[in-house]
């Protein structure tokens, strides 16, 4: 059998300041530390280091590129009961959880707990918290509830920097709104002289900007950075069937997720990974599985033996998964050119 191949190709590139993930604290380095060689080396541990918590499946936009668009539609928007966060949270500080990110599929500030679960994590002594978001609703006031709740750090993704540009793509959205959030986040951290949350303002390689890559950058850069501790870029996802995915794609590749982190959806469903947005995965409810329970089940310790030995195209949601498909590629073209 071939050797599989773990390690992560990033989904995202910095393109201008520095990288979220470069710290001189010693917990810090020894998180990221095991993040990269647990994967490698096939060690789970007792615990995973990360875990996504999904405060909500609901957003307030209609992006055209995104997962929660098209796979939504028939499910009940929910938002996570706060006794599911402290139950997590509470296990998490007891078995050495890194960090946490509120969100998987939704927009996570419009969950109206949002920043009493950031202050609760850090309470629990966690030392990577984070969420994605839009930004079209990160007001001056909920600006300052997290600012003063210790987040570590926020992306923000945005398309373009023009508005006929950015609301082509981000339906619902207004740049004017945006524009004025982002700033101010920015000058109310500044002016009390923090360095946190880190901010991260990120764009989806679409294929329109694929066509004018190196002028697209340019002026990304120029017009977020002032704004931003790192101006990245992630990649497009191009979503499509299980159906279109009948055809396996055989490879010996390994997913790190299964070695990393869980998710938590806000109906309280444990999957291993944040790509199973059908929910394919499933080990269990919050409400009646802990978290220590769902990593160390049969059902994903039989998953990542399967992934080990380089057969992941036989499982269903991983033979559909984008990241799977992603990496795959990019770890071919690499072998052509070594």
């Amino acid at each position: 059998m071939k050797k599989v191949k773990v390690t992560p190709v990033p989904l995202y590139k910095n393109i201008s300041g520095r990288s979220l993930f470069k710290s001189n604290d010693p917990a810090f380095r020894e998180y990221r530390r095991r993040w990269r060689e647990q994967p490698v080396n096939f060690e789970a541990g007792d615990f995973p280091l990360f875990i996504d918590i999904e405060v909500t499946n609901a957003c307030n936009l209609r992006c055209s590129f995104c997962a929660t668009t098209y796979l939504d539609a028939s499910k009940r928007k929910q938002f996570i009961p706060a006794k599911f966060v402290r139950k997590i949270l509470d296990e998490g500080k007891h078995n050495g959880l890194y960090g946490v990110k509120f969100n998987d599929r939704g927009e996570p500030l419009l969950h109206p707990e949002l920043t009493q679960f950031v202050r609760y994590a850090k309470k629990c002594g966690l030392i990577d918290v984070y969420f994605n978001t839009n930004g079209m609703l990160l007001s001056e006031a909920k600006a300052k509830g997290l600012i003063n709740s210790g987040l570590d750090r926020i992306s923000i993704s945005i398309e373009g920097f023009r508005k006929d540009f950015y609301e082509r793509y981000r339906i619902k959205a207004k740049f004017e709104t945006l524009l004025r959030n982002v700033r101010n986040l920015w000058a109310l951290r500044q002016k009390r002289g923090l360095t946190k949350p880190l901010i991260r303002i990120q764009s989806v390689l679409l294929p329109e900007i694929s066509k004018d890559m190196d002028g697209y950058l340019s002026g990304y850069k120029k017009f977020w950075g002032p704004y931003a501790d790192e101006i990245s870029v992630i990649e497009y996802k191009k979503e499509i069937s299980l159906q279109q995915h009948a055809k396996p794609l055989i490879y010996p590749w390994a997913c790190h997720q299964l070695w990393q982190r869980v998710v938590v959806w806000c109906d309280g469903t444990i999957l291993p990974c944040n790509e199973d947005y059908r929910g394919l995965l499933d080990l269990g409810n919050i409400s009646t599985t802990s978290i220590k329970e769902a990593w160390n089940s049969k059902a994903l310790i039989e998953l990542r033996a399967v992934h080990m030995a380089g057969k992941s195209h036989t499982i269903t949601a991983c033979r559909g998964c984008y990241l799977r498909e992603t990496q795959i590629d990019k770890l071919k073209k690499l072998d052509k050119e070594r």
